[in-house]
């Protein structure tokens, strides 16, 4: 889409960025809407754009909800062993083993299963009302 006004030789042509412009700008909201457009497209949101677009997202929830970022890193990816831990980790990884990881890992192997238990654990011990289930 291109437009070119004679008085002012502006060029008008629409220009779409994978970064969001500052959460408390106007702009914001038309990069969310532009987002949330693409994704009905009947393939969605180009799957090299996805990874970088769920970062940016993130972020701005993590800047917006006002989260120590560093403090919940330390609090839920420690490698101390808290009390709810060992009771929490034997039923994912009972899970892990009847539902595997293969759906979203390339491959269902030890690796990967040990990085889903990871992120699983470190989900329950950040918002312990919602915990495991």
């Amino acid at each position: 889409l291109q437009a070119v006004s004679q008085k002012r030789r502006i060029d008008t042509r629409m220009k779409f960025s994978l970064d969001p412009p500052p959460m408390k700008k106007k702009g914001y909201k038309q990069w969310l809407d532009a987002l949330r457009a693409m994704a009905r497209l009947p393939h969605g949101l180009p799957g090299q754009w996805r990874r970088t677009i769920w970062l940016k997202l993130a972020e701005s929830h993590i800047a917006a909800s006002n989260i120590n970022w560093t403090d919940c890193v330390r609090v839920a990816f420690n490698d101390r062993s808290n009390p709810d831990d060992d009771k929490l980790g034997s039923q994912i990884v009972k899970d892990l083993h009847r539902t595997g990881c293969a759906g979203f890992c390339d491959e269902d192997d030890e690796h990967n299963r040990a990085l889903l238990k990871r992120v699983l654990l470190a989900y329950a011990r950040w918002n312990k009302i919602v915990g495991y289930c």
